[in-house]
């Protein structure tokens, strides 16, 4: 980045940044087949019902998921093959007029990391495995982030992720200053007002002193 501003530093009048994309993940503490057989047996299940009882939990957050799109009034739809997932929620979004709040429901299988029983020996093991399940996408429109979805795994130990856009938070900081933009996709092609936009995206920026009248602004979220 650095080079090409040196290079075309007679040509740029500023350079404004941003955080590109956030990820928070988390899950439960089940990550070895001791650990879920334990909790298997705290739970008095039975190992050898281990799949069955995966399934059952699966179908518990599918229902749930249909539950919070139809009390919201907002759609599920299962994806097959390839899908542009965002674009779809943008789609939908600007269809219903939805500004704030949760726009659709996916639902996607994928590859995971779940667990799997195998006999060793005449004995029954819990192991991890490699398996194939169902992913939850809960699309939401947020008042400051713009859209931001939530992917959430079906089955143990429930992997979760949660995704930030840094450019459509400041898309949408540019905008309630009245920084007129042009922007296709991540890219910001053009800001009318410099200096607003500084404004709008920290109110003392830090200007670069290679660089006069550039301002570099780090990230406010996720340091």
């Amino acid at each position: 980045m650095t080079t090409f501003l040196e290079q075309h530093a007679k040509k740029v009048f500023g350079a404004l940044s941003c955080f590109d994309r956030i990820l928070f993940r988390g899950y439960l503490p089940l990550e070895s087949g001791w650990t879920m057989a334990e909790f298997l047996r705290a739970k008095g299940v039975d190992r050898l019902k281990l799949k069955s009882f995966l399934l059952e939990q699966a179908q518990r957050l599918k229902k749930h998921s249909f539950q919070v799109a139809r009390d919201a009034g907002r759609p599920t739809q299962y994806l097959s093959g390839h899908a542009r997932k965002e674009e779809l929620a943008r789609e939908m979004a600007n269809k219903d007029g939805v500004e704030q709040g949760l726009v659709c429901v996916f639902s996607v299988l994928e590859p995971c990391r779940s667990f799997s029983m195998v006999w060793k020996n005449g004995k029954t093991f819990i192991r991890p495995a490699k398996r194939q399940c169902l992913f939850l996408y809960y699309y939401f429109l947020d008042r400051e982030l713009g859209l931001i979805h939530i992917k959430i795994q079906t089955w143990f130990p429930f992997r979760i992720q949660v995704y930030v856009n840094g450019h459509e938070w400041l898309a949408r900081k540019l905008a309630r200053h009245g920084v007129h933009y042009l922007k296709h996709e991540n890219a910001f092609l053009r800001v009318d007002d410099l200096r607003r936009a500084y404004a709008a995206r920290r109110h003392s920026p830090i200007v670069s002193r290679r660089f006069p009248g550039f301002a570099s602004c780090p990230p406010t979220l996720g340091e």
